[in-house]
Formats: structure tokens, C-alpha cells, sequence
């Protein structure tokens, strides 16, 4: 037998969880300022008919920022939806293999998503993209936003294959709840 697990975890698990916990952190605060936001402006509305000036940009940001900056922290915390009608099905070589598989095919996807996105938030900062509407807003941060959040998500998902490959579990394995149908 090998010496005992390390509770705490290795330097790259615990580098990942506190980087996915921060992106929460700042994903949980904008999804705050969006729902001040979307308060303040019900109730400027209400007492005007009319809406604050700019208040579509800054939700919009807000909505960008707690969802592409929430999706490593997510991952880890075992969040997403999973489906294991196949897997559940399987023996446990069989299972790892499949499971591996979707891991792969998984980080795959974000990596290319991931390089499109660097290169479109290049673009865009080099452009100074900005909105037009009442408001002139800047998008190359979101942009950039959605590359950070895609690039962390991409190294969940290779440490998750990696995990996997090694006979271990993915993040947030231990933690899912199963659904009696």
C-alpha cells in the first residue's frame, strides 16, 4: 500500500480550488450587482417610467461575468449536471474508460473554445469594441472575462482527465446526488 493521501490535497488541487473559490467569489458579486441593478431600476420605473440610463449594459456585464466566472468553481464543487445512465451501467474499468473519454472529448471542446476566445478578446481589445446604445460600453472586458473563465474551466477538465486516467475521481464525483426516478 502507498502512504496515505494527503488530506489537503496536492499543490495543483489546492492552486485550483482557490482560483476556481476566487472566480466564485467575484461571480457571486456580480450576480449581486446585477440584482441591484435590476431592483434600482424597477424602481426608478416605477416612480419615473423610466429606465436608468445604461442599467441594460451594466446587467449585461454583470450576467457575463457570474456565469464565465463561476464555471471552474462549479465544476469543482461537483455543480453541473451529470448523467450516468451509462456509467452506473458499466463495470468499473469500463466506467473509467468511458468517463475518461468525456473528460477528453470535454477539455478538448474548452481548449478550442478557450483559444477562440483568447483571439476574439485580442481582437477586441485592439479594436476597443464598445456597444452603442444609450450608453457607449466597452466589451473587450467581458471578453477577456469569458477567456479567464473558459481557460480555468479548461484546466479543471484536464486535471479532471488526468484524475481519472490516474483511477481517482473527478472533482465533485464524491459529492453528487443521485435521483431516484
Amino acid at each position: 500500500m502507498g502512504a496515505p493521501a494527503d488530506p489537503r490535497g496536492s499543490v495543483v488541487d489546492r492552486a485550483i480550488r482557490r482560483m476556481s473559490a476566487a472566480l466564485g467569489v467575484i461571480a457571486a458579486g456580480a450576480l449581486v450587482v446585477l440584482m441591484l441593478a435590476t431592483v434600482l431600476d424597477v424602481i426608478v420605473r416605477w416612480i419615473t417610467r423610466a429606465s436608468v440610463p445604461g442599467m441594460i449594459e451594466v446587467a449585461e456585464t454583470a450576467l457575463v461575468a457570474s456565469v464565465f466566472l463561476g464555471l471552474a468553481w462549479t465544476s469543482v464543487q461537483g455543480g453541473h449536471v451529470a448523467v450516468s445512465i451509462v456509467t452506473d451501467r458499466l463495470r468499473p474499468g469500463a466506467a473509467r474508460v468511458v468517463s475518461a473519454l468525456v473528460w477528453a472529448v470535454n477539455t478538448g471542446m474548452l481548449a478550442w473554445l478557450g483559444y477562440a476566445s483568447v483571439h476574439r478578446a485580442a481582437l477586441s481589445t485592439a479594436l476597443a469594441e464598445t456597444r452603442f446604445g444609450l450608453v457607449q460600453w466597452p466589451v473587450w472586458p467581458l471578453r477577456w472575462i469569458i477567456a479567464a473563465g473558459l481557460a480555468l474551466w479548461t484546466i479543471v477538465a484536464l486535471v479532471n482527465l488526468l484524475r481519472v486516467l490516474r483511477g481517482g475521481v473527478a472533482y465533485g464525483e464524491d459529492r453528487e446526488v443521485v435521483a431516484d426516478v
